[in-house]
């Protein structure tokens, strides 16, 4: 579907408007100092009774500081609010049939009464990220890779939030969490808590990435702590809804070497 020119900048206007609607105070001057545009400029762009309009250039810097993975998806966002009243909804994940190997038919029967008893959680290992309406989260539009299944009682009465799961790519986290551990994130917990382990945003270039971080408050931001000394804290300026994915509350890892 082809959007015009006029078209594609209303909606590029509806998604402003959304977006600092839902950050609220102080998100109009966060968001002119990290696009580097004037706050008169995000005033006259939402202002109806005015002819003036952004630029392409300044329209693709707020997007990329709104959190954005590019300007198609700005718009996308934002047709959708014209059209529907609301944000897109994320493709539905793929359905997933879980085959269980047994050794027994008393095994078989165990597994068949007991399914219930397992929740299967969407592995993404891409780890990028997208601006969604509560904050930042995993790219909808990236399926998940698998299914890790988790026994619900390890997950402590969380098996009703939104739930993630993630493999760790790297050894930043060790001894804690190491290199190749599958993670599961509470997406619904993103509650502030003090040197907790969250994933949190670190963008690398124009993509937001997925890290694992202890987090710690900062009087411009928040520190990110790792775990594995070798790694220095980094200091990030960026505000708890576009840092904050979700907390970490389960990991599955290889202890074979231990």
């Amino acid at each position: 579907m082809t959007i015009t020119d006029i078209k594609a900048y209303d909606c590029f206007v509806a998604t402003l408007k959304y977006w600092l609607d839902k950050k609220g105070r102080g998100a109009q001057n966060f968001l002119s100092i990290e696009a580097g545009v004037s706050q008169t400029l995000l005033s006259l762009i939402l202002n109806p009774k005015t002819s003036k309009r952004a630029g392409i250039d300044s329209q693709e810097a707020i997007i990329k500081a709104a959190g954005f993975k590019n300007y198609e998806d700005a718009i996308r966002f934002g047709r959708s609010l014209i059209e529907t009243g609301n944000p897109p909804k994320p493709p539905s994940p793929p359905d997933h049939n879980l085959i269980v190997h047994v050794n027994s038919q008393q095994y078989k029967d165990v597994v068949n009464g007991t399914a219930d008893d397992y929740q299967g959680i969407p592995l993404y290992e891409s780890g990028r990220l997208a601006a969604g309406v509560n904050g930042i989260e995993f790219d909808p539009y990236q399926s998940p890779t698998s299914v890790v299944v988790v026994y619900k009682p390890e997950l402590q009465g969380r098996s009703r939030h939104r739930l993630a799961a993630i493999k760790v790519g790297g050894d930043s986290m060790e001894p804690t969490i190491i290199k190749g551990s599958i993670v599961v994130v509470d997406l619904s917990d993103r509650e502030q808590v003090e040197g907790k382990v969250f994933v949190v945003n670190t963008p690398e270039g124009d993509m937001d990435m997925a890290s694992i971080k202890r987090i710690k408050k900062w009087e411009k931001g928040f520190v990110l702590l790792s775990d594995n000394t070798n790694y220095p804290l980094e200091l990030s300026p960026l505000d708890w809804n576009r840092l904050c994915v979700g907390r970490i509350v389960w990991m599955w890892r290889d202890i074979s070497n231990i």
